[in-house]
C-alpha cells in the first residue's frame, strides 16, 4: 500500500506547469492609419503607399515578409480606406490583425 501511494504521489508531481508561458521574442510590426489617406510602417520604416491601389500592390508583392508580422489598424470602420484595408488584410491571411478604432 505504501508503495502504491508513493507511485501515485510520484505521477501526480510530474504534471506539467499549466500556466501560460509569456512571448517575449520581439515582433516585427506593420502599423497602418487608414483614413482619407493610408500611413503605413513596416519595421520601423514608412511604406511608400498612400493609396488603396498601392497599398494593394505593396502588400501582394511582399505578402510573404508581411504575412507573419503583428498588424495594428487604426482609423474608423465606413469611413475612409479602412474597411478596403481589412478586406486586404483578411484576402491575405493575415495571422495577427488588432484595431485600434477611433472616435
Amino acid at each position: 500500500m505504501l508503495v502504491s501511494i508513493a507511485l501515485i504521489n510520484y505521477s501526480y508531481a510530474q504534471k506539467a506547469d499549466t500556466s501560460k508561458a509569456k512571448d517575449n521574442t520581439p515582433h516585427i510590426y506593420f502599423i497602418i492609419k487608414a483614413g482619407t489617406e493610408i500611413n503605413a510602417f513596416y519595421n520601423d520604416k514608412p511604406v511608400q503607399a498612400s493609396t488603396l491601389d498601392d497599398f494593394n500592390t505593396y502588400v501582394q508583392t511582399n505578402v510573404k515578409s508581411l504575412r507573419d508580422s503583428w498588424v495594428i489598424v487604426t482609423g474608423k470602420p465606413k469611413t475612409g480606406t479602412f474597411d478596403e484595408v481589412m478586406k486586404t488584410l483578411k484576402r491575405n491571411r493575415f495571422k495577427h490583425i488588432s484595431t485600434n478604432i477611433q472616435n
